[in-house]
């Protein structure tokens, strides 16, 4: 029987005894890779943080059958590479809590990262070293996937496309990148996933929602949909005037 399959009849047979979806297997790993670069200012990591915390809460709150179905973990990077949350399944609200925690005491300076460099590949590469390990752990066939935020550019360690096109070799399923700010570009992810466009650290919290339930479930927000219809909408009513 394919793993999907299995999978599937193994979580009907758990609910039928009464089993939640806490207990189920995770299908998803998705690893956060933060950036810590000293370009971004004190108050713009305190609000790059309240994003992520911010998003988390909303994605598993307006989404509680993911708890159990996800498996997430997540570094920060600079100079260097420093991973602060191992990665785990996401089982229910302690452990989201134990999550949010990780990232809200985040410090550059207090996590071992030197903040004088961009090292986006460095970041990917190491991922990908904790994805390939959870799957392994877990026993199970995972969608992989990387998520990485950044307020910049690549400027220092492994080439990013390089890394994302190993990660897509070793198995990752999708490496997505978000910019945040004037200066940052995503184009390093080329065929290897999606360049989620740039953002403001203000608005980084919805933006990184709508992003965090597309990667996991491939459908944006319901809004996001609902603004998108509207769109098809009004370029088939520019169709029709132009006919």
């Amino acid at each position: 029987m394919h793993v999907s399959k299995l999978r599937a009849a193994l979580l009907g047979t758990a609910l039928a005894f009464g089993v939640g979806a806490a207990q189920a297997a995770p299908t998803t790993a998705l690893y956060l890779s933060m950036d810590g670069s000293g370009s971004i200012t004190g108050s713009q990591f305190t609000n790059q943080v309240n994003g992520y915390v911010s998003a988390l809460n909303s994605f598993f709150s307006s989404n509680p059958t993911a708890y159990g179905q996800v498996a997430i973990g997540a570094n920060i990077f600079g100079v260097n590479v420093s991973e602060f949350f191992a990665v785990q399944t996401i089982t229910d609200s302690t452990v989201l809590g134990q999550l949010t925690t990780a990232i809200s005491d985040l410090d550059p300076g207090r996590n071992g990262i030197s903040t004088g460099a961009t090292s986006i590949g460095d970041a990917v590469t190491a991922a990908t070293s904790s994805l390939l390990a959870f799957e392994t752990a877990e026993g199970v066939d995972l969608r992989l996937l990387i998520d990485v935020t950044t307020d910049g550019v690549n400027n220092n360690g492994e080439n990013p496309t390089t890394a994302a096109g190993n990660a897509s070799a070793a198995g990752v399923n999708q490496v997505n990148c978000l910019g945040i700010g004037g200066g940052a570009s995503c184009s390093w992810v080329s065929i290897y996933g999606t360049d989620f466009g740039t953002v403001s650290f203000e608005n980084l919290g919805d933006a990184l929602a709508t992003k965090i339930r597309t990667e996991v479930f491939g459908v944006p927000e319901p809004m996001s949909l609902a603004l998108f219809g509207l769109g098809l909408a009004g370029l088939a009513t520019l169709r029709r005037r132009a006919d």
